[in-house]
């Protein structure tokens, strides 16, 4: 768990910009998400921690960590009262590393723990969780995963096309298609030799 501060009776007088609680889902309102978001708040909600364990081997309860800041310092009571709100549990927590703990939403650094799919993390009110936990080669090359993936499931063997399905669709591919120009034409060119010495893509276009 990353870097946080003890409970608010120890830290009554702390103020911050970051906090974060764990709800578990069977005591929180059912509402519980909707609530953060009306509260208007730049916060990311980790995938469902269902896999996670004790050192004895038994599987924890359930349950989510949710990450905020707040664009000013915040006292322990004020954010306590987004605790209460979303039924969080115990006392909040004082977040000492916002990208580490965003990073632990899905145990990137934690290789002998649980992983949690980084595109199962819900961000509200403006949250990036990319931008925050990810360097910009990490977040590139996650990017052009997604493309080559794309490109794989589509059969797309047209740069143009391929540009023209980022601009209209998946406008946050845009940057990363124009940047990454010659390498992902090299992979379309390969693609669509495959496809018709293969003979096994028909007339797959793009878009």
């Amino acid at each position: 768990m990353p870097k946080s501060a003890t409970s608010a009776k120890k830290t009554g007088e702390m103020r911050s910009r970051i906090f974060a609680t764990v709800v578990y889902p069977e005591s929180a309102p059912a509402d519980w998400v909707e609530r953060l978001e009306n509260a208007h708040i730049a916060a990311m909600i980790s995938p469902l921690h269902c896999l996670d364990t004790l050192p004895t081997g038994e599987v924890k309860k359930a349950h989510y960590h949710v990450l905020w800041r707040y664009a000013g310092v915040k006292s322990i009571a004020q954010a306590q009262e987004v605790v209460d709100l979303i039924g969080g549990a115990g006392a909040v927590e004082v977040v000492a590393d916002y990208r580490g703990y965003a990073r632990y939403l899905c145990h990137l650094d934690s290789p002998d723990k649980a992983q949690y799919a980084p595109e199962d993390v819900r961000c509200l009110g403006g949250a990036d969780w990319a931008e925050i936990a990810l360097s910009e080669a990490e977040r590139t090359d996650a990017l052009l995963d997604e493309i080559e993936d794309w490109i794989d499931e589509t059969g797309c063997v047209s740069y143009i096309g391929l540009c023209r399905y980022a601009r209209k669709q998946r406008p946050d591919w845009t940057r990363c298609v124009r940047t990454h120009t010659v390498h992902l034409s090299a992979l379309i060119r390969s693609a669509f030799w495959e496809q018709t010495q293969g003979g096994d893509a028909g007339d797959r276009g793009c878009c």
